[in-house]
C-alpha cells in the first residue's frame, strides 16, 4: 500500500456561523462590515425587530424585483385574481418564456405563489404583506 504524502492541515479557527452568514450578505450588497451593521441596526430600529443583515439582503432583493415595470406589472395582475402563465404573458405582452422567467424569480422570493390545479400552474400574490407594500406604494406616489 502507497501511503499518500500530504501536507499536516492547519487548524482552523472557529468563526461563528453567523458572524459569516453576515460578512457574505454584506459583500453580497457591496457593503463593509461596518456598514453592513449600521444598515441592520437602522433597520432593527425602524421595525421594531431584531434582524440580520441576511434579511436586509431580503428585503432589498424584494424592492430590486418589484422594481422592473414588467414584474411589478405581473404582481398587480396576480393581486386581481390567480392566473396562468398564458394569460399573464397575454396580458403583459411578454412571451412565455420572459413571463415564466420573471414568475420563477417572484415566486422564488415569496412575492407570488404557485398552485397546481388540474393541468394548469396559476400565480397569485402570496400573502397580504406584499399587497399592502403596492397598495401602499402606490397610495404613497398619489398622494398630495
Amino acid at each position: 500500500m502507497s501511503e499518500s504524502k500530504t501536507k499536516p492541515r492547519t487548524p482552523v479557527p472557529a468563526t461563528d456561523p453567523d458572524d459569516c452568514q453576515e460578512c457574505d450578505a454584506a459583500a453580497r450588497l457591496g457593503l463593509s462590515t461596518e456598514q453592513g451593521e449600521a444598515v441592520t441596526r437602522d433597520a432593527s430600529r425602524a421595525v421594531g425587530a431584531d434582524l440580520a443583515l441576511p434579511d436586509v439582503e431580503a428585503a432589498a432583493k424584494i424592492f430590486s424585483l418589484l422594481g422592473d415595470a414588467g414584474r411589478l406589472q405581473l404582481v398587480l395582475r396576480c393581486m386581481e385574481k390567480p392566473q396562468t402563465v398564458s394569460e399573464l404573458a397575454a396580458a403583459t405582452n411578454m412571451s412565455q418564456s420572459l413571463c415564466s422567467h420573471h414568475l420563477r424569480h417572484l415566486r422564488d422570493q415569496r412575492i407570488l405563489a404557485s398552485e397546481r390545479r388540474g393541468r394548469h400552474i396559476l400565480y397569485q400574490i402570496d400573502d397580504d404583506h406584499i399587497s399592502r407594500v403596492v397598495r401602499d406604494t402606490f397610495a404613497h406616489v398619489t398622494h398630495d
